[in-house]
């Protein structure tokens, strides 16, 4: 991988095309757009849309496009890595001006990515980063690593060194994923009275972790607390300790920050907190219209995770109004 810290602009050739397998792209672009960038066609290829993190980025960059008057082809894999490969060797083929990454399996779509390499188109990369044997123009992310050692931290403070965790994974294959547990497990193993007494995969899905919750909770007379790494799989672990009785002697943290449900189990005291992950959709377009104009761009563009609890709560949402506008990092 090249220095992330240089800056480049928008690719000066296009060629080296390959052939595909078709996707089905949904297309949009809009009148009220910057005249200079109108029309200019970038696709955005997603492993899948589901969850409310994802939902929130595809909306930013779908309103964000409209604004610079994109032709956007939208494309979701429905987690299926190989069906994310056919999507961006097709979005090669039809000759995007750039394309836009969102996905959980680096490794899988690395093929497809050479592809956009070999083609000079310019590649944002949104959250989770690619594999090391490909290039990106931008790579927009939050620090996950620190995040979640920072979360250890928090952890081990609050249980004074000394406790029964539960620990609830996300998506296997995921880098964000797999940060996310690894800062976390370097603080907590470092405290020998801290105990990981169940751990699980919940795909990221509040369902899944509603039903893994379910079973520690028969299986396991003492939990103390349960870190899940994105907030659907803190909620369905929420649902599980509510329905057993048992909110009051478990405390909960998540990852995201984007959706209602979060901030009132936080407002209520059903979630001690939740760290905030931008979507990063409307970010990545304007980084998108950035390379198009030729302007420089930082390879490697970090966003701040801060800590969502009861103490801050009111700077993130209102009751009233609901989620609050966070301003473009960009």
């Amino acid at each position: 991988m090249t220095d992330k810290s240089k800056t480049v602009s928008r690719r000066t050739l296009l060629g080296g095309m390959v052939g595909a397998g078709l996707a089905m792209p949904v297309i949009l672009n809009s009148a009220l757009a910057e005249s200079s960038l109108k029309g200019m066609r970038v696709g955005y290829s997603t492993s899948l849309a589901a969850n409310e993190w994802m939902v929130a980025q595809r909306r930013g960059v779908i309103e964000t496009s409209a604004k610079h008057g994109f032709e956007l082809s939208v494309v979701d894999a429905n987690d299926r890595p190989s069906k994310q490969v056919q999507d961006i060797e097709d979005l090669v083929v039809r000759r995007m001006d750039a394309i836009i990454i969102n996905t959980y399996y680096a490794d899988a779509i690395t093929p497809a990515v050479k592809q956009i390499n070999e083609a000079g188109i310019p590649l944002v990369v949104l959250s989770s980063s690619l594999a090391s044997s490909v290039e990106w123009t931008a790579h927009l992310a939050t620090d996950n690593l620190g995040t979640s050692t920072r979360a250890g931290h928090i952890y081990a403070e609050k249980l004074n060194g000394k406790g029964k965790v539960i620990l609830i994974e996300g998506k296997t294959g995921s880098f964000v994923n797999e940060e996310r547990t690894r800062g976390w497990r370097s603080v907590i193993d470092k405290n020998p009275e801290i105990e990981i007494v169940g751990h699980a995969v919940a795909n990221y899905e509040r369902g899944l972790a509603l039903r893994k919750m379910e079973e520690f909770l028969n299986s396991q007379r003492d939990i103390d607390a349960v870190y899940c790494n994105n907030d659907e799989m803190a909620l369905g672990v929420l649902q599980a300790v509510r329905e057993a009785g048992r909110e009051r002697d478990i405390w909960i943290t998540g990852y995201d920050g984007v959706q209602p449900d979060i901030m009132h189990a936080i407002a209520k005291g059903e979630i001690f907190g939740t760290f905030h992950n931008s979507p990063m959709g409307v970010e990545g377009v304007e980084v998108v219209a950035k390379i198009l104009r030729d302007e420089p761009v930082d390879k490697r563009i970090v966003f701040q995770s801060p800590f969502i609890n009861a103490e801050n709560l009111a700077e993130f949402w209102d009751p009233e109004s609901g989620m609050k506008m966070r301003p473009s990092q960009i």
